[in-house]
């Protein structure tokens, strides 16, 4: 008997407890605590959130405000792992509106299944 392992995809889906769709991107933006303000950048964004490469001093439940140019929204760290950390935003934005006006390239919906190829369409 020969056993199917769910595809990597199928078990990202599932693992990821994200509502919104998010965009792998790079652009600067300002995020700013109680302690002061600093230079982020920002890895990925959805209209709920965005994940951030900074400092490790940043824990789950930090209050924060990030800004960009068409972004400004107040937020909390929901997770870190080294430099990296999700913020879960306060209200939903725009992340095409963001990302366009930082100059960043929209490089695709991180949780979309990829295109098939010519060779595998051909097959189907």
């Amino acid at each position: 008997m020969k056993t199917m392992l769910p595809s990597l995809y199928e078990r990202m889906r599932k693992a990821d407890r994200r509502r919104d769709a998010r965009f792998a991107t790079s652009f600067r933006a300002t995020l700013t605590l109680d302690t002061g303000s600093r230079v982020v950048v920002v890895g990925d964004i959805s209209a709920g959130g965005a994940m951030l490469e900074a400092q490790n001093d940043l824990w789950p439940g930090c209050k924060l405000s990030l800004k960009a140019r068409n972004l400004d929204v107040n937020g909390e760290i929901r997770w870190r792992n080294d430099r990296l950390c999700g913020v879960a935003f306060s209200k939903p934005v725009d992340p095409f509106a963001v990302i366009a006006a930082n100059g960043g390239d929209v490089k695709g919906n991180m949780m979309e299944e990829p295109p098939l190829s010519s060779a595998q369409s051909d097959r189907s």
